[in-house]
């Protein structure tokens, strides 16, 4: 144990949550694979998810979990949302078949609100997520989580401007798998 300003520090072993973490970004990089790729990434969605809070705890930084929990819940609210305006837009489209007129204004609206909300919870999902990097960032000295998080909050932003957004948010994934292996394996933390 050494002493740093007022607080004792100690080093601990993190080589286990960095590996949990790079291969779950490695798996859901995969995602587009055919078949397989929905499952793969749901795996390495799990293994990051447990990288995350093994990491919260060992750094004892309760935010850096707390913050990854409020964007994971805010992207399935938003989901769930978009979804059941898309199941009433569908309804509304069925009506407007019928014949009826009013169901077309209903259809268009149903739309519009599906995609704004889904938009809104997707960018406020990752900016938590940005969050809890920028604070791994911080815990382990590593920067490249910070860039890593930064990439995927722009690519949320920028989602809608032709695809432009799926790019940096794929090079942001990238980063942070890159950030993960090149982590070290033994890192200070204070107020031990």
């Amino acid at each position: 144990m050494m002493e740093q300003g007022n607080l004792p520090t100690q080093r601990v072993n993190i080589s286990t949550q960095k590996m949990l973490g790079g291969i779950g970004y490695i798996l859901m990089l995969l995602s587009w694979m055919p078949r397989i790729g929905i499952f793969l990434s749901l795996v390495g969605f799990v293994l990051w998810l447990i990288s995350m809070y093994q990491l919260s705890n060992i750094l004892r930084k309760p935010s850096i979990f707390q913050k990854v929990l409020i964007g994971f819940i805010l992207g399935i609210v938003g989901v769930v949302i978009a979804l059941a305006f898309g199941l009433m837009t569908g309804v509304s489209l069925f009506a407007s078949v019928r014949g009826e007129t009013g169901a077309i204004l209903g259809l268009g609206l149903g739309v519009v609100f599906a995609i704004v909300v889904a938009y809104a919870t997707l960018v406020v999902s990752f900016y938590f997520y940005k969050e809890a990097y920028e604070i791994l960032a911080q815990a382990i000295a590593h920067n490249l989580f910070k860039i890593g998080g930064l990439l995927l909050f722009i690519g949320a932003i920028t989602i809608i401007l032709f695809g432009l957004g799926a790019l940096l948010m794929i090079v942001g994934n990238v980063v942070l798998a890159v950030a993960f292996f090149t982590t070290p394996n033994e890192v200070e933390v204070q107020g031990a």
